[in-house]
């Protein structure tokens, strides 16, 4: 189900779990390493939301295949993406105020 979809989701799960290990080291305090975390947050949650509004548009129909619980799965997609953006969000408060460590 929702294959391309599934993919892009786990692409960026894995660029958002590799943004907040990057924020753990010690590095990531300088001011310029922060503003590109800061940029990269930003850049995911916009990724993140596209995703969002594709998934939303997506219908069974839609799916080469048929797809068991399609709606099950569906939002089981949806609240994955949500956790993803509420990670995300959380950094980018910790980060534009400049403690780091903070979000651990």
């Amino acid at each position: 189900m929702l294959r391309a979809q599934r993919l892009r989701r786990r692409n960026q799960e894995l660029e958002v779990d590799s943004l907040l290990s990057e924020s753990q080291l010690k590095e990531a305090l300088e001011p310029n390493k922060r503003q590109h975390i800061y940029q990269r947050c930003i850049q995911l949650k916009q990724a993140i939301n596209e995703n969002k509004n594709t998934l939303q548009k997506l219908s069974k129909a839609d799916e080469p295949a048929p797809v068991a619980n399609y709606n099950q799965r569906k939002e089981e997609e949806h609240n994955l993406l949500d956790k993803l953006t509420h990670q995300l969000q959380g950094l980018a408060v910790t980060i534009s105020r400049g403690n780091i460590t903070e979000y651990a």
